[in-house]
Formats: structure tokens, C-alpha cells, sequence
């Protein structure tokens, strides 16, 4: 990309949580400036975790205003930040940003690319159900209109999205991150040096799978001192808290809530649980790698697609409560079985899923969307 111009680019984001697609965000923005000395502009719909870790890294950031998701007050002050900054290409995030884009039409001028991070969260109430269907199609809707180059962060994402975006550009970009290293990290006081210590980490909903992980943790022959940590927060908290006690699993589980020293827990546990639905690309599985963390996981979405299974971590089928068992009890009781998963798997994530790998990849996007 040398002698190329470095493209202006906003990223058009909700801003909303704080997990894997604004990791991402913040990740590949700062990689952007520090590689072409030319910082995307974070446009986001909330001022919350996102706009605040994006302006401490010296980022700038617009906040789009906006009564309601689809308030065409945020797509007139997206086309004001597009036509003032002189905006190269415009990258969207989730299906806000681009009905955003789509309501703002022709007169943004710019090519727009999107990356799709995951699939809709399965599960909830009928009403529930319907708005998610409701907002796929908008989404669809709204990336055929601004006929945006998509990217995938696993080739199954793309292939489950093949209908809905028939006819436009389409790539697979993995997520990447730069290498972690375990010595800088230091050992969170919950955990401890006698039990098997198994994390799970992530927003506490349907979708990781976290009752999976309570029973199996609750089945005969998992020794007894194995004992999960529950880092992240979300809807189900309460529920799953009960569950536990209902189990018998008093003193073995512990809900930790939100925790800013992620890469603490996971550098220490000595296993990373994962039994998810479903999963795009998740960074928690790119840092535990990095930090040569022994992972468990569904035989899903990228979880499969990165993870070897014996080699690089250990894949059991969705919901197999018996699979998950055998599994935590075979690392817990194989250390040099941990050590060689975690060694290989940090060897993987350093040649295939690095932040350079991705940022080149996004770079040539930006370069032919401009063409």
C-alpha cells in the first residue's frame, strides 16, 4: 500500500456494548493510524465503554444523535460528518449502521463496506423473535441498497449470509489480534492455585451456553475441585445464579460480572469454556490462544472453523453436557495436555489471526471500494 494515499474512513457503529465487534473497531482503527497516520473517525450512536476506550487511544469520536433506531436525524448528521471530513469510504457495523446508510441514499457519496460479526442471537419470546426477523431483512435491505462490499469474519457467517447478499462483493476477513504475552498479566486473587479453574467469558445470555456448562460441571466423575468463573454480564445472571445452587454447585461457581482485566483471567484460568450456540469470530478465543489457554468449545460457527480439534483445543458437539464433562475432566487431570494445546494454539493465532493480517486485508478493501 505504499504510495497510496491513506483513505479517510468513518466507522458507523452503535457503540451500545462492549465485546467483540468493538474490540474489533478499536483494534483495527488504531491499527489504521499507527500503520498510514490517518485515524478513522468513530461515529457511534452511544456515548458509552466504546467512546471511551476510543478517546483515551486518542481516537476521535461523533456521536450520531438519534431518538430511536431508525430516526432520520442520524442519517442527516451522518451525511454532515461525510461531506465535512472529507470521507474516503464509509464502514458500517450491525444492521443500525447500515439502514443509517441506507436512509442517507446517494447523497453520502462514498463507497461503503460492512462487516458482518455474527447472526442474530437465537431464543426469546415471540415478540422478540419477530423484531430480529424484522431487523435481518432491514439489514439485508440496507446492504443491497448502498451496494456494500461485505466482509465475514468466518466462512460460515458468509455462507449462512450467501441469500441475503446475493450479487454484491463478498470476502472472508478473520479477526486478528497482536500478540499477547502471559508475563505482563498478573493472577486475579479469586482464582487459586489448588483447583482447576475454568473460565467462561463473555455477555451472560442464551447464546453462550452457560447452563450446558453448570451441568456438566454438576455430572460424576468432574473432580471436585474444578471451579468455574462466570466473567461478563448480561440478562441471565440472576437465572443462571440459581441454577447453580439448584445444582449443588455452591462454592464451585462464581458470576463475576463485567471485569476490565480480561486478559488477567484469562492468561491464569486453566481452561477457557466456551459451549456456545453459536459463534462468529470471538476475541476471547483469539486472546486466550495468545495467551496459551487450553480451550473447551462447541463445534460451531469460528470456533470450528480456527480451532483443530486435540491440537490447538478440544470441540464438543452443542448441548453435549457429557462431552463438555469429559473434556474439563480430561485437562484437569492432564496438565501436559493444557500446556500443549495452549503452546500450539498461541503458535496459530501468531501466523494466521494477527492484527497486521486483518489491517492489510481492510487496507485493500478500502483501496478497490475507491477505485
Amino acid at each position: 500500500m505504499s504510495g497510496t494515499p491513506a483513505p479517510k474512513v468513518v466507522m458507523l457503529a452503535p457503540g451500545e456494548l462492549f465485546g467483540g465487534v468493538e474490540t474489533q473497531l478499536l483494534g483495527l482503527s488504531e491499527s489504521l493510524r499507527d500503520r498510514n497516520g490517518s485515524a478513522p473517525i468513530l461515529a457511534l450512536f452511544h456515548d458509552h465503554e466504546l467512546a471511551a476506550r476510543a478517546r483515551q487511544a486518542g481516537l476521535r469520536v461523533v456521536l450520531i444523535r438519534a431518538r430511536h433506531r431508525y430516526d432520520p436525524a442520524a442519517a442527516r448528521d451522518l451525511r454532515d460528518l461525510v461531506d465535512g471530513a472529507g470521507v474516503d469510504v464509509l464502514h458500517v457495523h450491525g444492521y443500525r449502521a447500515a439502514v443509517t446508510a441506507a436512509v442517507a441514499g446517494k447523497r453520502l457519496g462514498v463507497p461503503v463496506v460492512k462487516t458482518e460479526h455474527g447472526l442474530p442471537e437465537p431464543g426469546g419470546g415471540p415478540v422478540a423473535r419477530l423484531k430480529k426477523a424484522l431487523n435481518r431483512r432491514l439489514d439485508g435491505w440496507a446492504t443491497r441498497k448502498v451496494g456494500a462490499a461485505v466482509c465475514y469474519v468466518t466462512a460460515d457467517i458468509m455462507a449462512r449470509c450467501a441469500d441475503m447478499h446475493r450479487g454484491l462483493e463478498r470476502r472472508v476477513v478473520h479477526n486478528g489480534i497482536a500478540p499477547l504475552d502471559p508475563a505482563s498479566t498478573a493472577r486475579p486473587p479469586e482464582l487459586s492455585t489448588d483447583a482447576c479453574e475454568v473460565g467462561l467469558v463473555g455477555r451472560v445470555s442464551e447464546v453462550k451456553g452457560i447452563g450446558f456448562a453448570l451441568r456438566a460441571l454438576a455430572a460424576s466423575g468432574v473432580p471436585g475441585r474444578v471451579r468455574l468463573h462466570v466473567i461478563g454480564s448480561g440478562p441471565l445472571e440472576r437465572r443462571l445464579s440459581r441454577e447453580a445452587l439448584d445444582l449443588g454447585l455452591a462454592g464451585r461457581v462464581a458470576f463475576h460480572g463485567f471485569q476490565r482485566n480480561v486478559y488477567d483471567w484469562l492468561a491464569h484460568l486453566d481452561i477457557l469454556l466456551m459451549p456456545s450456540l453459536h459463534e462468529g469470530l470471538p476475541y476471547t478465543l483469539l486472546e486466550a490462544m495468545s495467551l496459551g489457554t487450553a480451550v473447551v468449545a462447541s463445534r460451531v460457527g469460528g470456533l470450528a472453523e480456527v480451532l483443530r480439534d486435540g491440537e490447538t483445543g478440544l470441540l464438543v458437539e452443542v448441548g453435549d453436557v457429557a462431552g463438555i464433562a469429559a473434556a474439563i475432566t480430561r485437562l484437569a487431570e492432564d496438565p501436559r495436555l493444557r500446556t500443549g494445546l495452549g503452546r500450539r494454539a498461541a503458535a496459530e493465532q501468531r501466523a494466521r489471526y494477527t492484527l497486521q493480517t486483518m489491517t492489510d486485508a481492510y487496507l485493500g478493501i478500502y483501496a478497490e471500494a475507491t477505485r
